[in-house]
């Protein structure tokens, strides 16, 4: 259950496209509305990080619930501030993807049992590094336009882990298409320098006499990932849709280390059934 919530968080959404976009799809719904799924298919999330597996699942269950003012989609969690026809200002906060994928396996430190001195002496392996879930916080603004709706937030490390920030825009929409709905979204994460030193860089504890090597060759910086998504639901019963989603995702390189990078570019995708429940149905 651990390991198929991080991958629910890390891009394989199926109870609607209000997972990706909280705050877009805050304005379309009523006040105290509430939905339950689960999907069964196929999903699959390629781990960009170097001996972490990849996610897989069967099964996906799902939750969200917006009430007037407060609303939850699976952790992510979000206030409203400001609502408005056209525009939303929400207080929003979610789990960092770069933690979950560092903890899509959570077994890892069994496999640390090297002394200390090897360690220092054998060049450190990525495998073998712990890196702590951060929970970031922040400000969610979202403009809806007839084309095209622009969300772009500024997230805070509140969870006192690595004290650094996360800057997202995204572009996205979700229209009628074949009897079912379609979405397609782009975007770009701004990751800061402190973010990209806790989970890219290696400390002096793991580099031992490779540190100052590694801070001259790789020195930390910020990095800005990009994405691209797509979604598509088709009905088959008041209860019953057929789920397909897929995410293309782009990783920076600058100021992280490459040896912690496997792959720069990824594919996460779900296939699927998913039955809902929830208050409008």
């Amino acid at each position: 259950m651990f390991r198929i919530t991080l991958i629910i968080l890390l891009g394989l959404p199926v109870s609607s496209w209000a997972q990706s976009a909280p705050a877009t799809e805050i304005g379309k719904v009523n006040v105290s509305e509430w939905e339950v799924s689960l999907a069964s298919g196929y999903g699959f999330l390629e781990n960009p990080i170097v001996g972490k597996p990849d996610g897989e699942t069967y099964f996906l269950p799902s939750f969200s619930y917006y009430g007037e003012r407060f609303f939850v989609s699976n952790l992510t969690l979000g206030y409203s501030l400001l609502e408005e026809k056209n525009f939303y200002l929400d207080l929003i906060a979610r789990p960092n993807e770069d933690g979950l994928y560092h903890n899509l396996d959570n077994d890892t430190a069994a496999t640390a049992a090297v002394s200390n001195f090897a360690v220092k002496l054998e060049e450190p392996g990525v495998a073998e590094t712990e890196r702590k879930i951060s929970v970031l916080g922040g400000p969610s603004f979202t403009l809806v336009t007839r084309f095209v709706d622009v969300s772009f937030s500024w997230l805070e490390d509140i969870s006192d882990v690595h004290h650094g920030s996360e800057t997202h825009l995204s572009f996205d929409k979700q229209f009628s298409l074949a009897g079912g709905a379609f979405g397609f979204g782009i975007g770009a994460i701004k990751k800061d320098m402190e973010l990209v030193r806790y989970y890219y860089q290696f400390t002096p504890s793991e580099a031992g006499i490779y540190q100052r090597r590694y801070t001259a060759l790789f020195p930390a910086d910020d990095a800005i990932d990009q994405y691209a998504r797509i979604h598509f639901s088709y009905p088959l019963s008041k209860h019953l849709d057929l789920r397909l989603t897929a995410r293309y995702n782009q990783f920076d390189l600058a100021g992280r280390n490459p040896l912690f990078i496997e792959n720069r570019e990824t594919l996460d995708w779900f296939a699927g059934l998913q039955y809902r429940i929830g208050s409008n149905r």
